[in-house]
Parts: C-alpha cells; structure tokens; sequence
C-alpha cells in the first residue's frame, strides 16, 4: 500500500509540475491554498478597468465608479481510475503489478489534468486566424514569424507584460519551427534548438505539447458502403453489412444499419467505445488482445476523442490527430481542421486539485488486490488571464 502511494504521488507530482513544461508554465496554482479540504470554491474579484478624460479649465470632471466582478473557479471534475490485479498474475510476473498500476494510474489522471487545463485556450481574449480573418491558419516555413509578430502586436495593445511570454504549440507545429532553424545559416538558429531541445525564440519560451485541443466535422449526408473506412489517430473504422469474426483484424468493424442516421450512431458507439457486452455490441465490433487495447486507449483515454451523430459530424479530442476517410460518395469527407495553440503569459489559467485519494484493497471474492485513485481538480481562465493570452486558429487539414 505504501509503496503504491509513493509511485502513485512521488511520480504525479515531478510528472506533472516538473516533466510536464506546459502545466508549470500554463497554469498557476496559487488558489489552491484558499480552498481547505472541505471547500471546493475559490472566488477571484476582477477589478473594472480605470476611466480617464481630457480635464477642461474650471469644469467638473467625471468620476469613474470603482467595481470588482466575482469569477469563481470550481473542483467539480472528479476523475477515477481502477484496477483488478489476480494474485496469479502478480506471481507470476517480475513485475510489481501494484506499484505498476499506480504509476500508469498517475498518468492517466495527469493526462487529464492537461487536457482540462489545455480546454481553457477558447476563452483566450485575442486570437489568430488566416489573414481572411475566418479560416483557420495554416502555418509553414513562409509565416510562422508572422504568428509571433501577430501575437506581439494583439498582446502589446493590451500592454501584457514582456516577461514571462510562453508559446504552446503542438509537435506539427514544433516541426515546422525546426526546419525554419535549420535553414538559417546564423550560429543561433542553428543551436537554439539542437538535439530536439525547445527554448527561447522571438521573445517566447517554446513548449511542446500533444495534449492541445483539436476539433473537426466529418459529413456523411449518404449511407456508407461496405469497406468504406474512417480513420482517425490511425485507428480504422470500416462500414459492414453484417457482423462476423474480427479476432485477427487490426480495424473496427462498423454496421451500416437501415440508413444514414444508423450508420452515424454506429459509428460514433465504436469511436467513443460504448458498449454493453464486452468488446462486441450488437452495431460494431474489433478485435480483441493488445491491439484493440492500443486503440481504445489512444482513443478514450490518450486523445479522449467525442463526437456527435449528426449529419455533420463534430468531432474534438486533444492533440496533434490525423483523420481521412475511404468513403465512396465524394460529399462524404472530412473539414474543417483545427487545433488551438497558445501564446502569452506565464500562469494564464488556474489550476486547483483536490481530493487526491489511492487506495489498495484487497478482493471481497477471490484472490486479487484492487487499486484505485481518483483526483478532483478544478481549472479556469479568468479575465485578467484571457486579456494577456491569444489562441492561435491552427489548420490541421494538411497533417499526415
């Protein structure tokens, strides 16, 4: 039991404050020290911003009343995770399973604590788009310096401090900031990230992150035919007309059901793996073994993908996601591409954890030990915070 708390909270907290660079950069804790263990609320005043005018000679001037609006920041996600580990198994292995467990526990909750924290980049104040002004920007070699020359300028009219700036991108973006320093000839752009290293460029600390939001909408106005397929994070979804044996495949099998609307239900249950029956439901089947255990992690857990059933599809999740789609009517494809970056200063959104419980039990009925934990957290942007951060529109629609 010791043991595992120690893998369990010793592993959470270097991972997550001190591996993890965007959550120490990103967020500021501060308030979790107004919350006691039976609190769940920290309540933040946000001061009105100051009036001034031209002041004419003998003549009154307007006073501006001083007011402070109430945001609050809430602990109201609690997330769990729970593990059943046979005595048989943990014999027979060289393994400590329990202490094994709890580690990959403290990494399925700090997984999530990102993405909550990195669910916060909407509420940025200024943003970034393609020079139209409504599409999403695709960034390459040619005009990643304007995204920083764009992001000086929105957080220079709002005077946001020089120190402390951060930039947030995903590993595609990362990419493209490498091959633009290797085609520098100078000492610094050569160096500054050598070995993969990310730091200091144009006034910013680089972060890398495959935890940012991303969203996209798949259409499918017409029914699928068979072997029709949706790929999404290299997971493939592929249209049957009748469930069979899928034990040695490396897809999904999907039904198409009696029409469009069924097929979209079918297709959406497979994504976000909701079943009653095991690995097969009545609409949609895969494989079972390690490679299905792959998929559905990197699914559920890892990229935490969601969708609708609708006609446009809408799809999010978090990271750096490659979609396609074999469907056989050209108007069923994939759009609309994107996933938020960052810019600003340093502590833009707040981050409260609380609750954070492990326990090891043993089996009523057998001869097994359960492991389980679960960590409450509670993350905002408050409008002091929104004022110095922009949210870069990334087009994703490229990415292979």
């Amino acid at each position: 039991m010791d043991d595992a708390k120690l893998e369990f909270w010793g592993d959470m907290q270097k991972t997550l404050f001190v591996e993890n660079t965007a959550i120490a950069m990103l967020s500021d804790s501060q308030l979790e020290g107004l919350i006691s263990e039976d609190g769940r609320k920290a309540h933040r005043p946000i001061i009105s911003l100051p009036h001034s005018g031209t002041y004419t000679p003998y003549t009154d001037i307007t006073f501006n009343r001083k007011t402070a609006s109430k945001q609050t920041l809430e602990v109201d996600t609690f997330s769990y995770a729970a593990d059943e580990i046979d005595i048989t198994d943990a014999n027979q292995t060289k393994y400590p399973l329990t202490e094994r467990s709890a580690s990959d526990q403290m990494k399925v909750h700090n997984n999530k604590i990102e993405q909550s924290v990195m669910s916060q980049i909407t509420n940025a104040l200024n943003s970034i788009l393609d020079s139209d002004g409504t599409s999403n920007l695709l960034i390459d070699t040619t005009n990643i310096l304007d995204v920083f020359e764009e992001a000086d300028t929105k957080l220079g009219s709002v005077d946001a401090p020089f120190e402390n700036r951060i930039a947030v991108f995903g590993p595609h973006t990362i990419s493209t900031m490498r091959k633009l320093k290797q085609q520098r000839e100078t000492a610094l752009g050569d160096s500054v990230m050598a070995n993969g290293e990310i730091g200091d460029w144009n006034g910013y600390k680089i972060i890398q992150s495959n935890n940012l939001p991303w969203s996209a909408t798949l259409t499918i106005g017409t029914q699928p035919t068979a072997l029709d397929t949706v790929t999404i994070a290299g997971v493939t979804f592929q249209f049957v007309t009748a469930l069979v044996d899928v034990a040695s495949t490396s897809y999904v099998a999907v039904l198409n059901g009696i029409n469009v609307a069924a097929a979209r239900a079918n297709l959406k249950s497979a994504i976000e793996g909701d079943t009653t029956s095991g690995v097969v439901n009545v609409t949609w089947a895969e494989a079972t073994g390690s490679v299905a255990a792959h998929n559905r992690f990197t699914l559920n857990e890892k990229r935490s993908i969601t969708c609708t059933s609708a006609e446009a599809m809408a799809f999010a999740g978090f990271g750096d996601i490659v979609v396609s789609e074999g469907l056989t009517n050209a108007a069923n494809v994939w759009s609309a591409q994107k996933q938020l970056s960052i810019m600003g200063n340093k502590g833009m959104i707040d981050l409260v954890l609380q609750i954070q419980s492990i326990d090891v039990t043993d089996k009523e009925k057998g001869f097994a030990k359960l492991v389980k934990s679960m960590v409450g957290r509670g993350v905002k942007m408050f409008d002091d915070g929104a004022r110095v951060s922009v949210k870069v529109n990334v087009d994703a629609s490229a990415w292979k």
